[in-house]
Order: structure tokens, then C-alpha cells, then sequence
């Protein structure tokens, strides 16, 4: 199993969210010396009341192209860029320029995107996501083969898939669907490989690969999963979770105030005795949502997600925005690549 890192280009200075593009490239830096595959770093445009604290950043990929110009060996992965968003022809286009520079070290994850706050920029409704998610897969597919592909006149976008330039060679990167929903990850089947996010339970993680895994074999692909975790690593339990567990269970406590339907009594019979946000405790969301605690609990914990999901790839959120510092983080990578990660070497 590999493992990546999902980093952060925002942090707080002096009471307000700044970039910190020096802390980014120390956390890329650091995997790429350590071992780590990817690194990757997903899209926030919203400014409205569903926001949350989350740092926005307007362009994944540029994100990404900063990265790859600073490190030698370390791969990178938007995760995700928001396809409704955009035309797919602009997004594949960019992201097989991007792997043309750097050959082999781009992934291009795309996904549906999950807050009207986003979709206010350009006009849109959340309900045009599946239809414009599976039109600019199929486009983006269409480039990729080399196929003729023309937009139906009552499709979002007009036009054709221009034919791929020559000059970039067959240097063309995976293509990854970041989802969450039943109808995201059949969808997702039409990409290379299917990236969860952090906020499903291990059970619902469960019920989403099985319809995952029926659509690949109707389509004949082959499965293949990442895990994105919020993480906390640390010598003791104890440790790990005075260390990192007050953020981590402030992004799970966002993620319900936004409202999200994957916090269901069908995964999980606590939240029927949840009456607010507020309520959640870091119990609630360590084991089935969190990687939390000590290595050996890493290894316990990562070795059952093995057995029920079969990832491919396990992707560690380890720095926090809000806290408690780059170099907390940097020792979490240490500790990750010297006492979890020749766990899973194969």
C-alpha cells in the first residue's frame, strides 16, 4: 500500500488566513525525501456561510505545477479539481501539459464538488453536478483515446474534443474521481481510479466500494481505491489525540454543520442522539472517519481498512491550517515513513 500526503497552502497569522506557500513546499519537500507517492491539494472557491475555515484556493493545478517545480521525485495530484466547474477540454488539456513537463509525476483528480458556495461563482445549480460530471468524464476520456467525442446540443458545454496536440506524446496522466455519493462513485468508474475524502464512515466506505467495484466490472476496468484520512500520529494514543484531536474534530463537526448526508444512523446509531454539531465528540469520529494514535494503532487500524476496502493508496491529512504547526506535521511524516510505512512495503 502507498502512502500520501494531503497538504495545506493556508495558515493563520496574527488572527486571519494567509498563504503559506514556504509551509507547502516544506511538507512536499519532506515526503518527497521521506518516501511519500503523492501529495495532493484539492479546490475551495466559496466565501459564503456553508464555507466553513477551510483556505481557498482558486487552481489545484497550478498548486500542483508549484510543487513538481520543486521537488525531483515526489508525484502530485489535485484532489480535486471541481469538473462541473469548468470545460473538461480546458482541465484535461492542462493537466496532460502539466504531465508532459513532468513526466509521470501527475495525477489529474477531478470531482463533483459538495457546496452551493462554490457553484455561486459561475451561476450554477448543485443539481447540474451528475450530468456535468459524467458529460466531462466521458469528454475528458475522449481526449485521452484520441476518440472523436461532439457535445449533444443540450449538454453544458458546445463544440468538440479538439484532437490531442502531437507534440505531447502519449505523456497523458491518470485520471482520478474524488466521491462520496452512490451516484459519484459509479460515476467515478469512468476514471482511472476512485479517491474517497475524508468524511464517509468506514461502513458507509464499505457500502460506496461495492457499487464502485459493480460498475468498474460492468465497464470493464479494474478497481482501484484511495483512502483520504484526517490523521494524527504521535509515540502514545494519548499523545496522538491531545496532539491533533481538537482540529480534527473541528473539521468533522464543518463537514456536519454543512448539512452533509453522510452522517446517518444507517452507518453509524450514535447520531440519533446528536442534536448539534456540537455534540460529536473525537470519539464518535476515531476509527470509522480519523487516523488517530500511536504507529501501532496506525498499523491495527490501516490493516483493517485493508481488509474491508483493499486501497491501493492511503492519503494522511497531518497539518492543519488552524493548528498547531508545520513542524508538528513534519514530525508526523517522520514517524509515518520510519514505523508505519515498512509495515506495508511490498
Amino acid at each position: 500500500m502507498k502512502f500520501s500526503i494531503s497538504t495545506t497552502v493556508v495558515g493563520v497569522q496574527d488572527g486571519e488566513r494567509r498563504w503559506d506557500l514556504d509551509g507547502y513546499l516544506a511538507e512536499c519537500e519532506s515526503a518527497d525525501a521521506l518516501g511519500f507517492e503523492y501529495a495532493y491539494k484539492g479546490e475551495r472557491r466559496g466565501h459564503g456561510p456553508h464555507s466553513g475555515t477551510h483556505g481557498v484556493v482558486n487552481n489545484a493545478q497550478l498548486i500542483a505545477q508549484f510543487g513538481l517545480a520543486e521537488t525531483e521525485r515526489l508525484k502530485f495530484a489535485s484532489g480535486v479539481v471541481l469538473l462541473p466547474l469548468y470545460h473538461p477540454v480546458t482541465v484535461i488539456q492542462d493537466a496532460a501539459m502539466i504531465n508532459a513537463m513532468y513526466p509521470g509525476r501527475y495525477r489529474l483528480t477531478v470531482g463533483a464538488g459538495y457546496l452551493q458556495d462554490d457553484f455561486d461563482v459561475y451561476g450554477l445549480d448543485l443539481s447540474e453536478r451528475p450530468r456535468r460530471m459524467r458529460r466531462g468524464l466521458e469528454a475528458i476520456n475522449a481526449f485521452r483515446s484520441g476518440e472523436h467525442f461532439r457535445f449533444a446540443e443540450d449538454d453544458p458545454w458546445r463544440g468538440m474534443v479538439p484532437p490531442r496536440d502531437p507534440a505531447m506524446g502519449d505523456l497523458l496522466p491518470e485520471v482520478w474521481v474524488g466521491a462520496w455519493s452512490d451516484v459519484g462513485v459509479k460515476i467515478a468508474a469512468l476514471g482511472d481510479g476512485w479517491e474517497t475524502g475524508p468524511i464517509s464512515s468506514t461502513a458507509h466506505l464499505s457500502h460506496l466500494a461495492g457499487l464502485y467495484r459493480e460498475e468498474c466490472a460492468k465497464l470493464g476496468k479494474t478497481p482501484r481505491i484511495a483512502i483520504l484520512r484526517e490523521a494524527a500520529i504521535a509515540p502514545s494514543d494519548e499523545a496522538a489525540r491531545g496532539l491533533l484531536g481538537q482540529y480534527i474534530l473541528e473539521y468533522h463537526r464543518i463537514y456536519y454543520r454543512r448539512g452533509n448526508a453522510y452522517y446517518k444512523p444507517r452507518w453509524e446509531p450514535w447520531i440519533e442522539d446528536i442534536g448539534s454539531a456540537d455534540d460529536i465528540t473525537l470519539d464518535h469520529v476515531l476509527r470509522n472517519r480519523a487516523l488517530v494514535g500511536s504507529p501501532a494503532t496506525w498499523i491495527e487500524m490501516l490493516e483493517e481498512w485493508k481488509e474491508i476496502l483493499d486501497p491501493e493508496e492511503i492519503i494522511v491529512r497531518l497539518r492543519y491550517f488552524h493548528g498547531p504547526g508545520l513542524d508538528t506535521a513534519l514530525e508526523g511524516q517522520q514517524m509515518v515513513a520510519s514505523e508505519v510505512m515498512p509495515h506495508f512495503a511490498v
